[in-house]
């Protein structure tokens, strides 16, 4: 290394360091409290030296040398004073520690010279006093400069090396021996000062990082306090709550009446306060290996959400467990809801279809498990919904749903609504005559009359499906299906009904989808399809007023199908509109080559009515065969007008306005029949066959008859007796003041005379088919 080299080594190591703002600050404190006693050092050995030269040197090197130099001292201590309130910046410590190196190059030279000006008005003696005096005072400043390494080891440099040199050069053994002694003093108290200003920087760093962590903690502290969590931490050992942030404590004052302590008083109590039964949460708290655990806790009406997660130590060292908390009341109540619409019905709290069929699958997904199945079907519900409003059908289905409840409450029985006015019932075992029971109990307790509001009652019943686990299915589609049916075929017997499932059932079912799949094709072709005409006969004239359309349907492989099974199905599978059609069609074309002017009278399906396709439908069939309106006669029953009832009416009032006649079948055997005559104007009633066959014999029927006939005539409405079948028939509706007279004994329904051969031929197949 070069002399250059060397020097700049020296410089910087005997420089103000600048790369830890800190530790200027706390070198510039300290130096702060030592700098006095160090001018102090150096005043009061100055001023006794003086003394001991007083009457042996010169006034000027004693007295005012060592005014001279307590002034230049003080200058430095009012400065230093002057600077001890000013905001200690990095700036500022950094100038006034390299001016503190400067100053103490500048004392070390000024009073070691000032010394060695007076050695040589003295004795030896006297000149040893300037020895100790040189030594103390550099000793002295030394020990006060140790926190800034760089005017210690300037002293101890500057000061020393003249004093080594100065003393050797005297060529006196004692002085000679004192530098030497000198260079030792020196050396060690320079590893002193590098020792002490090595543990200096190690302590401020370890403050400067203290203070760091501190003022992160606090940092986070602060942040948790001001977190919207509430949070909690808890020793592991004795499960105290030693810390609660300000949302915590919030919370806490919001169910305070709900816990035996108060807020502010959380941190050093138990957790246990929180738990009436605190052992579980016990465990789980003590041991680290079960958490995370997250929990729900009720405490009175409300609902905590507690998560519970471990804290350890940099080194992985288990802390103790943090609580983060949250009143979650109404969250819950909304999760209880949103769960009870999700899996109950809304009307009457019963498991919904989700649900009941979640309950069958598990129940039939245990091996060995038996249950029964009672699909329930309220029968007339849909009218009484659709006459009485919506209101009144939902207080039926809730006093419906409270029954079944309390029919069906023995253990392990489920009830739940499937929708609209389904019901299921699931029973825990398969034993056929113990659910056969329960189902006539469920089908008489909800036939029993249903108190409505106003004091108004009404009266449904309802018809019951059973299929059996495992006998009738081993899943819950299957099973479902097959009481289905059962209940198809109760309804089918008369409603009011129970039916167990039976194999032939589905086998009827299926045949029943054969016909429907047969009738949808001879739609398509409408090969053996044909309308048959039945008379209506005026009394009093005996001619013919008008024909009913009745349609008829051949089937090459079953023969003659009666309307009475393939119009229901028709009319259950959307195809009652293409058969309509057909029967209008035809109707309109054959009447139209009548040439005694009757009119024909077609039935209307109540799904063919309210959908705004009818008149559409008439005007295009009068239309394409060239039928005076006001020869068509649409014959409605009052179940017709049950289903939007203002639309129904609408379209009934258009078909008026073009001329057709409107009339209503079936009197007497529907609902509410004197508001459907004030609600439409109809131009002819016709009663129902059952009325006029028992007219004969029975009065009430007779009065029945008596009563529609005279209101007819007040009304100005033609009135037809149906099914009349024999003389005394005729002669009680004739007594009895009705119109026109329509039944067997004026003929039987016949084709026309177009399709009359291919009938007549058909009917003959039929005959050898029969007895073949």
């Amino acid at each position: 290394m070069n002399p250059k080299s060397i020097c700049a080594g020296i410089a910087t190591f005997l420089s103000v360091r600048t790369g830890n703002p800190e530790l200027l600050k706390a070198q510039f404190a300290a130096l702060s409290r030592l700098i006095p006693l160090m001018y102090f050092i150096l005043v009061a050995d100055a001023w006794v030296l003086a003394g001991t030269f007083i009457h042996r040197a010169p006034l000027w090197l004693t007295l005012y040398a060592s005014l001279l130099l307590t002034a230049i001292c003080l200058s430095r201590l009012v400065v230093w004073w002057k600077k001890r309130n000013v905001a200690l910046t990095v700036e500022t410590a950094f100038a006034e520690l390299r001016r503190a190196n400067r100053v103490a190059a500048a004392l070390t030279v000024v009073f070691p010279a000032w010394a060695f000006a007076l050695f040589s008005y003295g004795d030896a003696l006297e000149q040893s006093h300037v020895a100790f005096f040189l030594v103390i005072s550099i000793l002295g400043t030394m020990f006060c400069l140790i926190h800034l390494r760089s005017a210690a080891l300037i002293v101890a440099a500057v000061a020393g090396s003249a004093f080594v040199v100065f003393f050797a050069s005297t060529g006196q053994p004692v002085f000679i021996g004192m530098a030497v002694n000198v260079v030792f003093v020196i050396g060690a108290s320079v590893v002193v000062v590098l020792i002490q200003n090595r543990d200096f920087v190690r302590m401020v760093n370890a403050s400067i990082a203290a203070r760091s962590k501190e003022q992160a903690q606090n940092r986070l502290l602060r942040m948790i306090d001001d977190m919207p969590v509430a949070v909690m931490t808890v020793e592991p050992d004795t499960l105290k709550i030693n810390y609660v942030n300000e949302t915590s404590k919030r919370l806490v004052r919001r169910i305070e009446h709900l816990l035996p302590i108060k807020a502010d008083d959380l941190p050093g109590t138990c957790i246990d306060v929180f738990h009436r039964h605190p052992q579980h949460q016990r465990r789980i708290l003590g041991d680290p290996a079960n958490l995370p655990h997250n929990a729900r806790i009720s405490l009175g009406p409300e609902v905590i959400d507690l998560k519970v997660s471990a804290v350890t130590d940099t080194d992985g060292t288990y802390i103790g467990p943090m609580l983060t908390w949250a009143l979650v009341t109404k969250e819950a109540e909304s999760e209880r809801r949103i769960f009870q619409m999700a899996h109950y019905d809304i009307l009457t709290g019963l498991p919904n279809r989700i649900t009941f069929h979640e309950e069958l699958d598990k129940r039939l997904g245990t091996p060995g498990n038996r249950v029964g199945l009672l699909f329930v079907d309220l029968d007339g519900f849909k009218l009484v919904n659709d006459t009485r409003g919506h209101r009144i059908g939902d207080i039926l289905l809730t006093q419906v749903a409270s029954r079944l409840r309390a029919t069906c409450n023995s253990p392990a029985t489920v009830v739940g609504r499937l929708g609209g006015d389904e019901f299921a019932v699931l029973v825990p075992h398969d034993n056929a005559e113990e659910a056969a029971l329960l189902a006539a109990r469920v089908v008489a307790f909800l036939s029993e009359p249903y108190d409505l509001d106003y004091d108004r009652s009404i009266q449904i019943t309802a018809s019951v499906g059973i299929a059996l686990a495992p006998l009738h299915g081993e899943d819950g589609e299957t099973l479902l299906s097959r009481a289905d049916i059962a209940l198809h075929v109760a309804k089918t017997a008369g409603k009011g009904e129970f039916r167990m499932f039976q194999p032939e059932m589905e086998a009827r079912i299926q045949e029943r989808m054969r016909l429907e799949a047969r009738l949808q094709a001879t739609l398509k072709s409408e090969e053996g399809l044909f309308v048959f005409y039945q008379s209506i006969i005026g009394i009093d004239s005996g001619t013919v007023t008008a024909r009913e359309a009745l349609v008829r349907w051949y089937h090459p492989e079953r023969g003659w199908i009666s309307p009475g099974e393939f119009v229901p199905v028709a009319e259950q599978s959307g195809l009652i509109d293409q058969l309509g059609g057909f029967v209008l069609n035809t109707a309109c074309r054959d009447a139209a080559r009548w040439t005694d002017g009757a009119r024909v009278a077609v039935n209307i399906s109540a799904s063919q009515i309210g959908k705004g396709t009818l008149v559409p439908s008439i005007l295009a069939a009068l239309e394409a065969s060239g039928l005076p309106p006001e020869r068509l006669e649409i014959e409605v029953t009052e179940t017709a007008l049950l289903y939007d009832e203002r639309d129904t009416t609408a379209e009934l009032q258009q078909l008026r306005k073009l001329g057709v006649r409107v009339a209503l079948d079936d009197f007497g055997t529907g609902y509410s029949s004197l508001a459907h005559l004030r609600a439409f104007p109809f131009d002819k009633i016709k009663i129902d066959g059952s009325f006029v066959r028992d007219a004969v014999d029975r009065p009430d029927c007779a009065a029945v008859v008596q009563v529609v006939a005279s209101l007819g005539k007040r009304l100005g409405v033609t009135t037809v007796a149906e099914g009349v079948e024999t003389q005394a028939h005729l002669d009680r509706v004739r007594e009895e003041g009705c119109t026109e007279v329509q039944g067997y004994l004026f003929g039987r329904p016949k084709p026309d005379e177009r399709d009359a051969p291919l009938v007549e031929e058909l009917n003959r197949r039929a005959r050898e088919a029969a007895t073949a």
